[in-house]
């Protein structure tokens, strides 16, 4: 089943709390909880939203486990679903107009609240070795399913690429095929990311590579201490399968690089997520543009005007350790999409949920059938805006 990326312009400008299952999580810079900061960090904030019901135009699926980034596929989403400190994450389908929901990986889930027990040898998954540098990637390991932990997702066309922070942190690559109209995965290969980033997104490129941004540096100490003294913390990293070797996109550093989405011609937006900002660049590093927005900015989507949608939050980074200690509802966090017109880096306002009533922590929004749908990096929902406009 082919993607839909006929929307990527062409030319011109394009979990838990306060414990190991935190920092197993796909936020890195959760470990302030760690850090002596602890108390402060992991406190108590807004209390969580927990009922479902449609607000402000809004209309909550509350039976998805912290949905951080959506990729459409027909007239399927695909959904990333971030681990929490009582399960481990999963790539699942979502058809919005049967409301469906089919397990992809790992495929033997009969139902989101039936994730595989890793106790069970059928369910268990394959094992990776410890001493194994690449976390199995050469050998052809697909993730265990016990430690998947996917993050930022991408698709073009049969392939689905996922940021995954399970035992190795790597780019995981899928085939999307479709058994009765249904969306089906099968594992392809990984590419382990260099062994200083921690990263966050990734979007393909068509000479099959892709890039990915490094939200923050590894040792997560160092990330993190580099995050909230409020310096450069990563960069955008582009993958060669020519020379099947990582580099640096020249110029691209910045604070906490979350969201990436590329143009048809190669050109790179960048979400800066502490920054508060849009970063517009070429492939090359040159002709560097920016605009400054009033939220965190995480992560970015085409929508079938080519404009780019925006989905993110109004907070600070302790307000992310308290949205992980949320075991009930979603993160009562200021979310706000926004579209950019990529030719003259103008914005448009187009969800404002703030205070949250509906959605909280968004992190994504797609379009999909003439709506919007929103994820966000915590909590239990999707959240759907009839028009996208």
């Amino acid at each position: 089943m082919p993607a839909n990326r006929a929307n990527r312009p062409r030319g011109g400008v394009r979990p838990g709390s306060c414990t190991r299952g935190l920092l197993r999580s796909a936020f890195p810079w959760l470990a302030v909880c760690v850090l002596g900061i602890g108390s402060l960090a992991c406190g108590e904030g807004a209390p969580p939203l927990v009922d479902c019901l449609p607000k402000r135009g809004l209309s909550p699926d509350c039976r998805f486990q912290a949905p951080e980034d959506l990729a459409v596929v027909g007239r399927w989403l695909v959904v990333s679903q971030m681990p929490t400190s009582k399960a481990p994450g999963s790539l699942v389908a979502f058809h919005p107009e049967t409301r469906r929901i089919r397990p992809l990986y790992p495929a033997r889930a009969a139902a989101l609240a039936t994730l595989p027990d890793a106790s069970r040898p059928e369910d268990a998954g394959p094992v990776v070795r410890d001493d194994t540098a690449d976390g199995g990637c050469a050998a052809g390991v697909p993730p265990p399913v016990s430690d998947f932990a996917p993050h930022g997702i991408d698709v073009l066309l049969t392939r689905l690429l996922v940021v995954n922070h399970g035992r190795r942190e790597a780019i995981e690559e899928f085939e999307i095929s479709a058994e009765g109209g249904v969306p089906v995965l099968t594992w392809k290969s990984c590419t382990p990311l260099p062994s200083d980033a921690s990263a966050n997104d990734v979007v393909a490129l068509s000479d099959g590579g892709f890039a990915a941004t490094k939200m923050v540096e590894r040792p997560q100490w160092l990330g993190i201490a580099k995050l909230l003294l409020g310096l450069n913390t990563g960069a955008l990293l582009r993958y060669s399968p020519s020379t099947r070797s990582w580099e640096t996109v020249p110029n691209s550093e910045g604070k906490a690089p979350n969201g990436v989405e590329v143009e048809a011609d190669g050109t790179f937006f960048i979400a800066e997520w502490t920054a508060r900002r849009i970063v517009r660049i070429e492939p090359d590093g040159s002709d560097k543009q920016t605009i400054d927005l009033d939220f965190s900015p995480d992560n970015l989507a085409w929508s079938s005007r080519g404009q780019l949608l925006v989905a993110g939050q109004r907070l600070s980074v302790l307000d992310v350790a308290r949205c992980s200690a949320i075991e009930q509802g979603t993160c009562a966090l200021p979310s706000v999409v926004v579209s950019i017109d990529p030719s003259m880096m103008t914005v448009f306002p187009l969800v404002e949920d703030d205070p949250a009533t509906a959605v909280g922590a968004a992190s994504i929004a797609v379009e999909l059938g003439g709506d919007l749908w929103i994820g966000a990096f915590s909590g239990d929902r999707l959240v759907k805006r009839a028009g996208a406009r």
